[in-house]
């Protein structure tokens, strides 16, 4: 009976120590994102606009504003499942606009890498918040070291 309560004890200590997919900790970091945040580039303001709508949920609206018109370009779910974090991402011109989930497969400080190794491009999504204004992200084909690589750096807008 002692050795069954000490190994129970041992796995649990354990288990705490370990990532879980849908860790309430990494989510939570993830709600510095919301806002508005803004990109300037010669074809126009590439703008993500990210909302938190409860505890396990985020939306992500992502534009470009040319002169006076905005396009939509695409929409993102955040969310937080016993099976991990989701970043689910529907592209206006892109799969027929069916929505692509890349999973959450590592958080640390403020990184956080989502990956989808069956998608063509991206496979992996990266945000980095560099400050509580400045965000780095980008898109890679999920090889260290590669050349295809879409880098996007934000500013979050004053509101």
């Amino acid at each position: 009976m002692k050795k069954a309560l000490f190994s129970a004890a041992i796995l649990t200590g354990l288990l705490a120590f370990t990532y879980y997919p849908g860790d309430k900790k990494a989510f939570k970091k993830l709600f510095a994102l919301e806002g508005v945040w803004k990109m300037n580039t010669k074809k126009g303001a590439l703008c993500e606009e990210w909302k938190k709508m409860n505890k396990s949920f985020m939306q992500n609206k992502g534009y470009v504003i040319k002169g006076n018109d905005t396009t939509l370009t695409e929409r993102v779910a955040l969310t937080r499942t016993s099976e991990g974090i989701l970043y689910t991402s529907t592209v206006e011109d892109q799969n027929n606009k069916n929505p692509i989930a890349f999973t959450m497969t590592s958080s640390g400080g403020n990184v956080f890498v989502f990956e989808n190794r069956k998608h063509d491009f991206p496979k992996r999504i990266v945000y980095q918040l560099l400050s509580p204004d400045s965000l780095h992200a980008f898109i890679d084909d999920g090889v260290e070291g590669t050349k295809k690589v879409q880098h996007f750096y934000y500013v979050r807008q004053k509101m």
